[in-house]
């Protein structure tokens, strides 16, 4: 171990020594409060009650929502943390304490009540938790008598079933379901008469029936209007085409003609024999080589000619009659404009018909709508009346398993003695308060002594400036210990008691 070492232990010991007073003042004045308590309190007991929350039992849903609540099942977070605020609850703990003044007075007298704890005592020695990954909840309290903490342990669980069937109780209930199912009753009957009433008056078969019958013949009639449309297009456009058709046949053509001689081929004739016969007369007075003889026998030449290229015959006086094809188009063009103005009537008298049918179905169908809204309304108004009466029933049966004590919290565990004692830990206190005082009073004394500047000993000369020691000066002569060489009124000179004064000489050093 090295100088500096030492050195510092040296100067630890001196300020434990030193500052005995103080250590020991700190010391007591941490160890003896910290174990004081611990020593003279009462020993204490905890006693331990375990509920189980389940769903065994379904409360009626008291809105108008049919809602059906399962009983069966495990209960989600949500239902366990209820009852355990429920546990905690401030009105609760009242009633806890409502109950232990009673029972105190009923037993005990004027001090056994004052020895009852208030709310605030109970609820802040009281503890309820949960089991982990469970649905079961636990009920402890701590109190120096095992037979208190016994009773109210159970005296609070008992007042928790209790307050946990008042919770889920609704008041009144049970009074309006019978109200509202009287109510819906009366209006359900009469509902049904106004039906019955309108089925007499109307007939509520007779409607139906009539209404369907009404729209299978204007569905018929729909159907032949359709079909007569259809024939009437096809006879427009087949009287259309044969118009057109009569355009381009004549109105007459020729039945019967005459064949008669054709005047011109006779006139011709007429002319040829009187050249000839002039000829004739020319010859007897000129020689065939005489210019007029040749002239008369060259017109006489050109004169047969245009004989020969006429007919003999020509058609004389023509008969004109009616054409038999256009006669014929004609009567199927009658026929088919008579067809089609009989097609034309039928469609009016369909569409007349049909209107007739549309205003019937009107009013069958404001009979069926008020017969369907009858009917709809009866329904509702039935629907209600039983929702009322089974949530009346409902109530009713709540109300009897609630008179029974029957919820969906029991007791698995009741506490019961005997109570084991809770461990105190006195000897982990006291050992720790023992070394926490010891270390926080020498830490005190060496970090005061720490903090002042002034040197005691030779050895702090030695340590702070490096110098030597010639002799130590001594502040009187009997070293009785009652000089101030330190620098305090009362301490002792240098720490040992030896009598002399703290002013110390040190030897300069040659440079």
């Amino acid at each position: 171990m090295d100088q500096r070492s030492l050195y510092l232990i040296r100067q630890a010991l001196n300020a434990v020594f030193k500052r005995r007073r103080m250590v020991v003042l700190l010391f007591l004045l941490i160890f003896v409060p910290s174990n004081v308590g611990n020593v003279v309190r009462d020993p204490a007991y905890r006693a331990d009650a375990k509920l189980l929350i389940t769903r065994a039992r379904a409360y009626p849903e008291v809105s108008p929502l049919d809602r059906k609540d399962k009983a069966n099942g495990i209960p989600n977070e949500a239902m366990v943390n209820n009852e355990l605020q429920v546990l905690r609850s401030v009105d609760l703990m009242r009633r806890l304490h409502e109950e232990l003044l009673n029972q105190a007075a009923a037993e005990g007298g004027d001090e056994a009540v004052a020895a009852v704890p208030g709310v605030r005592v109970l609820a802040g020695k009281l503890r309820v938790s949960r089991k982990p990954n469970s649905n079961v909840a636990e009920v402890s309290y701590g109190s120096s008598d095992p037979e208190e903490a016994i009773n109210v342990v159970n005296t609070l669980t008992r007042l928790y079933i209790d307050y946990h069937i008042e919770l889920h109780r609704a008041p009144g209930a049970y009074d309006f379901f019978e109200r509202e199912a009287d109510t819906a009753k009366v209006a359900y009957l009469q509902a049904d008469m106004e039906l019955e009433r309108f089925d007499a008056t109307h007939g509520l078969t007779s409607i139906a029936t009539e209404k369907s019958g009404l729209l299978r013949q204007r569905a018929q009639l729909e159907a032949d209007l359709r079909r007569t449309e259809a024939e009437i297009t096809e006879l427009t456009t087949k009287v259309a085409s044969m118009e057109a058709e009569l355009e381009y046949i004549p109105a007459e053509e020729t039945t019967e003609f005459d064949v008669i001689p054709n005047p011109l081929v006779t006139y011709l004739h007429q002319n040829l024999a009187r050249l000839e016969m002039e000829r004739d007369r020319l010859l007897q007075l000129y020689t065939p080589q005489h210019r007029l003889v040749g002239d008369l026998e060259a017109e006489i030449a050109a004169l047969k000619q245009q004989v020969a290229a006429q007919k003999a015959t020509i058609i004389g006086r023509q008969k004109m009659g009616a054409t038999p094809i256009r006669n014929k188009l004609e009567e199927g063009l009658l026929s088919t404009q008579a067809e089609l103005g009989a097609l034309e009537a039928r469609r009016a008298m369909l569409a007349e018909r049909i209107t007739d049918y549309e205003a019937q179905i009107r009013v069958m169908h404001t009979k069926h709508y008020q017969v369907m809204r009858l009917r709809r309304d009866r329904q509702e108004k039935k629907d209600a009346y039983y929702l009322m009466a089974s949530k009346l029933n409902e109530v009713k049966v709540s109300d009897a398993m609630d008179a029974a004590g029957i919820s969906s919290v029991s007791v698995v565990e009741a506490a019961a003695g005997p109570l084991r004692r809770e461990p105190d830990f006195k000897g982990v206190t006291l050992v720790l308060s023992f070394f926490a005082a010891l270390l926080i009073s020498v830490g005190s004394a060496v970090v005061t002594e720490m903090l002042n500047p002034v040197m005691n000993s030779e050895v702090d000369i030695r340590h702070h400036l490096g110098l030597p020691v010639l002799a130590e000066i001594p502040l009187n002569g009997n070293g009785n210990g009652n000089g101030n060489g330190n620098g305090n009124g009362n301490g002792n000179g240098n720490g040992y008691g030896n009598g002399y004064s703290g002013i110390r000489v040190p030897r300069a050093e040659s440079v």
